[in-house]
């Protein structure tokens, strides 16, 4: 059995593009073959299920949401949450770089996403509702496992990312363009596969990995894994090997 994980937006699915019905037919061959395959996402639960209802075709094997801080498997019984802490959230949260930001941002649950009631007039672009929360509220909320901020640039991003882990050291910021996803340290994309494998007791003979973008460098770079030909050329140098598509890395592997 061999283990293949993708990342979704801009990898599995190119930017603001359906999934091709050429990678949908890659995985249906991929687990035909007595292999697993999953995504993992810096998405909510609540987000990439959404997402992924779009195509009925595909039944990933396992989900590793939150950039590796939720793990489920294909019955979407929980594997692995790694949640703020209370007092994490709520000092987060009184952070006056964060509480004072006209930027848009989200909280997210284990199970749901919210947006924050920071007073910007831009959108994350998401056509799932969600509910808006006061800061107060926001701080009140449970099983917390990520805070979430979209900037104005990358520069921005990778500026406000170093503030917030100046004040909580326990806490990374996950960049991925000029979004960032704040979770706990031990959650990205790597230590979630990791995890993963540990609570299912897989072994696989073969684990594949394939991402286009700064938060999923960590992974690429821990199981020699793979980009597309789209990625920056950041990620084509720190990958064993460049594909066109998630689907000619899962044919090329039968």
């Amino acid at each position: 059995m061999k283990l293949a994980a993708t990342d979704f937006d801009g990898t599995f699915a190119p930017h603001r593009q359906p999934v091709p019905a050429s990678n949908i037919e890659a995985v249906a061959k991929w687990q035909a073959a007595g292999n697993k395959f999953g995504i993992c996402t810096g998405r909510g639960l609540s987000l990439i299920e959404f997402e992924l209802r779009k195509y009925p075709a595909l039944h990933p094997d396992y989900l590793v949401c939150n950039n590796g801080a939720v793990i489920v498997n294909d019955k979407r019984e929980f594997l692995s949450s790694l949640c703020f802490a209370e007092t994490l959230v709520k000092g987060m949260l009184r952070l006056p770089l964060i509480r004072q930001t006209k930027n848009p941002m989200r909280l997210l649950t284990e199970t749901d996403m919210y947006l924050l009631d920071t007073g910007s007039s831009i959108e994350f672009g998401l056509v799932i509702p969600m509910e808006t929360l006061t800061f107060e509220r926001a701080a009140s909320m449970e099983k917390v496992v990520q805070l979430s901020m979209l900037c104005e640039s990358v520069e921005e991003a990778e500026a406000v990312t170093a503030e917030v882990r100046k004040a909580f050291p326990e806490v990374i910021g996950n960049i991925n363009r000029n979004y960032i996803d704040f979770n706990l340290k031990d959650a990205n994309k790597r230590d979630g596969l990791r995890r993963l494998l540990e609570v299912s007791g897989w072994q696989p003979e073969e684990t594949l990995f394939i991402g286009d973008d700064q938060n999923d460098l960590p992974a690429v770079k821990y199981f020699h894994g793979c980009t597309v030909e789209t990625a920056e050329p950041f990620m084509k140098e720190a990958a064993a090997a460049v594909y066109p598509s998630v689907g000619d890395m899962l044919l090329a592997h039968l």
